[in-house]
C-alpha cells in the first residue's frame, strides 16, 4: 500500500512539473533562456536539463558542456574554423585542410537551410557556451572567444571530415601517376588516417524480447574511441516535446546515441566507401584545362591564407593555391593527370538535426522516418524498442555507382558514367528488422553476420558495399556469446559486456601446449612458460597470470611467421576461423623469447595483467582489465607505454591529454516499463581535476561495474548532487 501511495505520489508530482512547464507565470519571450532551464546534477555529475522549451534546453546544454570541458570545446571550436594555428602557434596543416575542403564556408553558407527550430538551438547552445566563458574569465584562458550556431555546426563537419576519404588511397594513387609538377602529400595531414577498428570502434546488442527473461528487449551501446574524444553523459528534457538520456562528444551540441523511455539506439563505426578519386586527363595544350566526356573543362584555382601566431604574439599569413575541378578537389598531379576526389561528405551538413530527430522519435515508424533523411554519413545502428520491436541498420551516405567490376578502391574513369550524382536510400542498405533469430549485433565488421540466425546476403547488394572483409575476432566473441546462451537478463548483459576472454588465445593455445609438450629437452624456460600457459585461463582479466606472456607471444609470432595459422579464415566457417598453429617449430621458439622478454620486463613470466595494464587518472592507478579487439577481447581497451613500463589507459603523464581509448562511455537498457538503464563513463563527466566528478567512475569501471542511470523524476531527486538555472 505505501509503494502504491509512493508512485501515485510521483505521478502526481510529474505530472504538475509538466503543467507548470508548459504553462508557466510569465510568456517565454520575456524571460530568459536561463530562466527557462534548470540543470540538476546527480551525485555523479551528470546534467539533468529540464527545459520549458527546446531552444533553453540547448542553452542549458552548451553552458553544462562548458562547465565541464570549456577549453577542449572551445579549442575544437577554432580548430573548425581553420584557425587553429592563429590561436596556438601550431602547424597550418589543419587550418588548410579546413579551408582547403569548405569545413567553415560551407557550414556557414547553408546554415540557413536548417529548419528554424534547429537554427535557434545551435545558436542557443553557443550562447550556452558564452555565457558560461565570460563569467569564468578568470580561471579560464584569456584567448577563447565568442561562438555562435555556425561554429557548432562547423564543428560537427570538422568531426566527420576525417571519414570523407581515405588519404591512404590517395597516396596510393599518388604513386602510380609519379613526377608531379606539385605534389600535394606533403599537404595532406596524417592526425586523420583512418585507424584500427580495435580503438574507433564499438561493439553493440539489441536482444528481442523472445531472448531475454523479462520478455522486454535489451540494448547494449559500447562505443570505442580514444579517451581524448572525451564522452559526455547527460539527460534533456523538455515536456511534451523530447526525454531522451545518452551521451555525445564534447562540442556537439545533441546527444547521438541513448534512450528515451520507449526506443533507444548506439553506434559502431562502419566503413562505407564514400568517395572515388578520378583520373583526369590534362589539356596537352592548356595545363589548366583537362578533358571530360571529350570536352575541355576548366581548373580553377583558390588562393588560401592561414593565420600562424609566433613566438613573439606576432602574426604570420601562410598562403597556398589550391586547385578544384568540377568533379571536386584537386589533390595531385602527374605531367598528363590530374586526381580529383568526390566525397559525400563535402557538402553534408545536417546529421546534428537528423540524430536529433532520432532522439525525438517515439516508435519504429518515427524512427525510420528520421533514418529516411539520410544526412549522417555513416555508422552502424542497432534499434530496440518498448513496442518490442529490434534492428539493425547498415547507414551511410553511400554513392549509388554504376556495379559493373570497376574496383573503387583504386582510381575511377573521369566519365560521366562514374561521376555519381545521387546517393542510395536508406531502402537500398542493408538491414535486420526483427530477425527470428532474437538479436542484432555489430563490432564493427560488415553486416553480413550481423546474426548467425539471420545473415543477411551480400549478394543482394551491390558489390561496393564492404567488399572483401573478413569476420574480425572480436566479432566472433560477439556471436559466440550471443548464441551462447537462448534467454539474458540485463544482468547478464552487464557482465558479459565485460568479458575478457581472449578469442585467439582459445584458438591457438591449445596447439601450442601440444608443440611445447612435444619439444625434446625442453629449456627450464619453456617448462615455467608451460606451467603459467596451461594455468591461465584465457583472460585478459586483472588477476589473468599468462596474458602478458601469451600476448608478448602472439604479437612476435603473427608478425615473423610466415604462416601463423593452421586453418585461415573460411567464409564458409566464418565465426570459428582462423584457428590452430601453422608454424610449430616457430611458435615454440618465439614463445620460449617470450618468456625470457617478460620475466625481464616485468620480473616475472607469470605477472598478472593487471600489474601491467593500468588506469590513471588524476593521481588514481587502478588495475584494469581489457585489450585491444584485435585479440577477440570483447572489452576492448587500448593503452599507451608510460616512463615507468606500465601500460596506460588515462593519464600517461600527469596533467597530459588523455591516453589510449577502447571503452569509455557504455550503456545498458531494458525497455520494461519504467524503462531499467545503466551506464558508466569511465574517465567521468570533467576533466576538471578539482572535481570529483572527474574520477568518480574510474573505480567503477576498473571494477567492470555500472552506476544506475537516473531516468525517473523520482531517481533524479533522490540522487541530487545540486540544481541551478545557468550563470547562477
Amino acid at each position: 500500500m505505501r509503494r502504491n501511495l509512493a508512485n501515485l505520489s510521483c505521478l502526481m508530482l510529474s505530472a504538475l512539473l509538466l503543467l507548470l512547464l508548459s504553462h508557466p507565470t510569465t510568456s517565454n519571450a520575456k524571460r530568459t533562456l536561463s530562466e527557462q532551464v534548470t540543470i540538476r546534477r546527480d551525485t555523479f555529475g551528470v546534467p539533468h536539463i529540464l527545459a520549458e522549451t527546446e531552444e533553453a534546453a540547448s542553452f542549458g546544454m552548451g553552458y553544462a558542456q562548458a562547465e565541464d570541458h570549456a577549453e577542449e570545446i572551445a579549442r575544437r571550436f577554432v580548430t573548425a574554423r581553420g584557425e587553429q594555428a592563429k590561436f596556438f602557434g601550431t602547424s597550418a596543416e589543419s587550418d588548410f585542410r579546413m579551408k582547403r575542403f569548405g569545413n567553415y564556408d560551407v557550414a556557414k553558407n547553408r546554415f540557413r537551410e536548417l529548419t528554424p527550430l534547429f537554427q535557434s538551438m545551435l545558436n542557443a547552445y553557443a550562447a550556452g557556451f558564452n555565457l558560461y566563458t565570460e563569467k569564468n574569465r578568470s580561471h579560464l584562458p584569456s584567448w577563447i572567444p565568442r561562438f555562435d550556431g555556425v561554429d557548432v555546426l562547423a564543428q560537427g563537419r570538422a568531426e566527420v571530415m576525417r571519414f570523407a576519404f581515405s588519404e591512404g588511397a590517395i597516396r596510393s594513387v599518388q604513386i602510380k601517376y609519379p613526377d608531379a609538377a606539385q605534389p600535394v602529400s606533403a599537404q595532406l595531414s596524417d592526425e586523420d588516417e583512418s585507424q584500427d577498428a580495435s580503438s574507433y570502434g564499438s561493439n553493440m546488442w539489441a536482444i528481442a524480447g523472445s531472448r531475454t527473461a523479462s520478455g522486454k528487449p535489451i540494448l547494449l551501446g559500447n562505443p570505442h574511441q580514444p579517451w581524448a574524444a572525451l564522452y559526455w553523459e547527460a539527460h534533456i528534457t523538455v515536456p511534451g516535446k523530447i526525454n531522451f538520456y545518452g551521451s555525445t562528444f564534447v562540442g556537439r551540441p545533441v546527444l547521438t546515441t541513448g534512450f528515451n523511455e520507449r526506443l533507444g539506439w548506439s553506434h559502431t563505426v562502419n566503413y562505407p566507401d564514400l568517395a572515388d578519386i578520378f583520373v583526369l586527363t590534362i589539356d596537352p595544350k592548356n595545363r589548366d584545362q583537362y578533358l571530360f566526356d571529350g570536352k575541355q573543362m576548366p581548373i580553377t584555382k583558390k588562393e588560401i591564407s592561414v593565420d600562424v601566431k609566433q613566438a613573439d604574439g606576432t602574426t604570420k599569413v601562410e598562403k597556398r593555391v589550391y586547385e578544384y575541378s568540377h568533379i571536386g578537389p584537386v589533390v595531385h598531379r602527374s605531367k598528363d593527370k590530374a586526381l580529383a576526389i568526390r566525397s559525400a561528405i563535402f557538402e553534408e551538413f545536417r546529421y546534428y538535426e537528423q540524430w536529433y530527430e532520432m532522439s525525438k522519435a517515439r516508435n519504429l515508424q518515427q524512427f525510420v522516418a528520421a533514418l529516411k533523411k539520410n544526412t549522417i554519413p555513416m555508422f552502424n545502428i542497432a534499434y530496440a524498442d518498448a513496442d518490442g520491436n529490434i534492428a539493425y541498420w547498415w547507414n551511410g551516405t553511400v554513392p549509388k555507382r554504376v556495379d559493373d567490376g570497376t574496383n573503387y578502391g583504386e582510381e575511377v574513369p573521369a566519365t560521366s558514367k562514374y561521376v555519381w550524382t545521387r546517393l542510395h536510400t536508406l531502402d537500398e542498405l542493408p538491414q535486420l528488422i526483427n530477425p527470428a533469430g532474437g538479436y542484432v549485433q555489430n563490432c564493427n565488421d560488415a553486416p553480413w553476420w550481423t546474426s548467425l540466425r539471420n545473415p543477411i546476403d551480400a549478394k543482394k547488394y551491390p558489390s561496393y558495399f564492404e567488399p572483401g572483409r573478413q569476420l574480425g575476432l572480436r566479432t566472433q566473441m560477439s556471436l559466440e556469446m550471443m548464441e551462447g546462451r537462448e534467454k539474458f537478463s540485463i544482468e547478464d548483459v552487464m557482465r558479459l559486456k565485460y568479458e575478457t576472454r581472449m578469442l585467439i588465445a582459445d584458438r591457438i593455445k591449445p596447439d601450442l601446449i601440444k608443440a611445447i609438450r612435444s619439444t625434446a629437452n625442453p629449456s627450464e624456460d619453456l617448462k615455467r612458460g608451460l606451467a603459467v600457459l596451461e594455468a591461465w585461463d584465457n583472460r585478459v582479466a586483472r588477476e589473468s597470470r599468462g596474458a602478458v606472456l601469451f600476448k608478448r607471444f602472439w604479437d612476435t609470432y603473427s608478425r615473423e611467421s610466415k604462416k601463423a595459422v593452421a586453418i585461415e579464415w573460411d567464409r564458409q566457417n566464418p565465426a570459428r576461423t582462423p584457428a590452430g598453429v601453422g608454424d610449430t617449430e616457430a611458435a615454440v621458439r618465439v614463445f620460449e623469447e617470450a618468456v625470457r622478454w617478460t620475466r625481464k620486463t616485468y620480473g616475472s613470466e607469470s605477472i598478472s595483467w593487471g600489474e601491467v595494464y593500468r588506469l590513471r587518472l588524476a593521481g588514481l592507478d587502478l588495475p584494469v582489465s581489457g585489450e585491444s579487439g584485435i585479440y577477440g577481447v570483447f572489452r576492448v581497451m587500448t593503452f599507451t607505454a608510460a616512463s615507468d613500463g606500465k601500460m596506460v589507459v588515462g593519464e600517461a603523464e600527469r596533467g597530459r591529454p588523455l591516453q589510449g581509448g577502447g571503452d569509455g562511455w557504455v550503456f545498458v537498457v531494458e525497455f520494461s516499463n519504467p524503462v531499467r538503464a545503466y551506464s558508466v563513463l569511465a574517465y567521468g563527466e570533467t576533466r576538471n581535476p578539482r572535481s570529483k566528478h572527474s574520477t568518480d567512475q574510474a573505480a567503477l569501471f576498473a571494477d567492470e561495474k555500472f552506476k544506475k542511470a537516473l531516468f525517473s523524476e523520482a531517481d533524479i531527486r533522490a540522487s541530487l548532487e545540486r540544481s541551478y538555472h545557468p550563470g547562477q
